[in-house]
């Protein structure tokens, strides 16, 4: 009997308000208690040169610039062309050359031809001493004028060009004028030899000299427009 009174009494204590509150204390401070722990804790730090890993998404993987159609095809190269390219690069530095030494050449004959004038014609002499430099420079120059022009007309052209005033043009321009007086010269040249010992002689040789500068004018111009 006093067993079970003991026990009831023990169960009334602990089921009060105070025992309750008593436990309740204990709790909150057992919670206070774990996150002053955690808090106290300290934080693991990401060194800074560590690589930041990013999950990629799929639906974002995707190039804004799509390759282009003429990227993605080969170079269609047409070996013709390309032949008819390098033949006409080939040809026309030839003629280039050709060009400066038809120039240089001209130039001699011009100032022998003077030279021979003045022998001849303005009290010289009539030595004939600069006669065969003057035929033999002669001869040079033609052959040399006949074959640039020949290296420049006959150079392939794989590529269609429209008709402007370029120095191109001029250049083509001025070769047209080099190529009439050049006529002209041998014409002239014929002619004046024809009329030895006649007083129209003098006044041929004279037209004759005055074309031969006219035209190294016109070479040297034509020269010019590619040279520079």
């Amino acid at each position: 009997m006093s067993r079970t009174v003991v026990a009831l009494l023990v169960l009334l204590v602990a089921a009060s308000p105070s025992s309750a509150y008593a436990v309740g204390k204990k709790k909150a401070a057992s919670t206070q208690t774990s996150q002053k722990s955690s808090e106290s804790k300290p934080a693991e730090t990401r060194p800074a040169d560590a690589p930041v890993q990013q999950t990629e998404d799929p639906d974002m993987d995707f190039d804004l610039l799509e390759p282009s159609p003429a990227a993605e095809a080969p170079r269609l190269v047409d070996p013709e062309l390309e032949k008819a390219i390098a033949t006409r690069r080939t040809m026309l530095t030839v003629h280039q050359g050709l060009g400066l030494a038809t120039l240089t050449t001209l130039a001699a004959t011009v100032v022998v031809g003077q030279l021979h004038f003045d022998d001849r014609y303005r009290g010289g002499g009539d030595t004939g001493r600069y006669a065969g430099w003057h035929k033999g420079l002669v001869i040079a120059s033609s052959t040399l004028f006949v074959g640039t022009g020949v290296l420049g007309l006959f150079a392939p052209t794989p590529f269609k060009k429209e008709l402007r005033l370029d120095t191109i043009t001029l250049h083509k321009f001025f070769v047209s004028l080099a190529t009439a007086g050049m006529l002209t010269q041998v014409v002239l040249g014929l002619v004046t030899a024809s009329r030895e010992g006649q007083l129209s002689q003098v006044n041929l040789a004279t037209a004759h000299q005055v074309v031969g500068y006219a035209t190294l004018g016109a070479v040297g111009a034509g020269a010019l427009m590619i040279v520079f």
